[in-house]
């Protein structure tokens, strides 16, 4: 199931979208159904453009990002504990890697250490596994603890569950944590696209427990509206952000249905 949804992510991008109308345009070309093979072409032209387009991914992350509203240290409210996903540091693996690496949604773990030190809760939870585990390579979770260390949170304030691979894995995994420090409010730590996501998978998850979920959302991308006529050229971030978006929408249909 895990792979799965992961092969199922990839799936909805307008690239892969887009190359498998352009192979069964192909096909049908070869069945000498020429109008059709050029239709499926053109349309798989659009899908490409428009879903590389940043106008298309403003639109879509700014709606995500929109749903919890992103708040100041010092308009937090205070919990019991700070639930931190991963998605953010990749661990070290030396020799060819022997330092720890920030990604972009590095700000989520700074965002938990801003609310530690500034009294919100007094234990940060970190949930992050790998999703396939490498030989030789430091988990997720453990990177994410060294760098709370740095930026002031003491390894006594510090669970780790480095082993759930995806969200609800994480909501999972963190319930046995929680319990042990009888943490009944919880804030949760993730990119403002993905919170949506992970509030309506931790709440189902989660749907016969007394705790309280408290969205603390980080990496906000989508802060201003640029020139519009560049917005309408296909970049490889705007493809990357539509993916994205599309993958966050996908899971929450998911979420829905089942």
């Amino acid at each position: 199931m895990f792979e799965l949804a992961k092969v199922g992510g990839s799936l909805l991008s307008p690239l892969t979208v887009s190359l498998g109308l352009w192979l069964l345009s192909g096909l049908v070309a070869a069945f000498r159904r020429r109008r059709w093979a050029l239709g499926l072409a053109i349309v798989a032209f659009v899908v490409l453009w428009a879903g590389s387009t940043p106008l298309l991914a403003q639109a879509l992350v700014g709606d995500l990002e929109s749903r919890y509203p992103a708040q100041t240290v010092a308009e937090t409210p205070s919990a019991d504990a700070i639930v931190v996903l991963g998605g953010a540091v990749t661990g070290r693996h030396p020799p060819k890697r022997p330092s720890l690496s920030l990604h972009a949604a590095s700000s989520r773990v700074w965002h938990a250490a801003e609310l530690y030190r500034a009294g919100k809760a007094k234990w940060v939870v970190v949930a992050a596994g790998a999703s396939v585990p490498v030989e030789g390579e430091q988990v997720e979770a453990e990177a994410i603890a060294e760098t709370l260390g740095l930026l002031g949170v003491p390894a006594s304030a510090i669970l780790l569950d480095d082993r759930s691979r995806n969200t609800r894995e994480n909501a999972a995994q963190v319930q046995v944590l929680l319990d042990r420090i009888a943490a009944r409010r919880i804030l949760l730590i993730t990119s403002a696209q993905h919170m949506p996501r992970a509030v309506m998978t931790f709440n189902k998850v989660w749907a016969n427990s007394a705790r309280v979920l408290i969205p603390s959302p980080t990496d906000i991308s989508v802060t201003q509206t640029a020139n519009r006529a560049i917005l309408w050229i296909p970049s490889p971030s705007g493809l990357l952000g539509v993916t994205k978006a599309l993958k966050e929408y996908a899971g929450m249909l998911a979420l829905a249905i089942i």
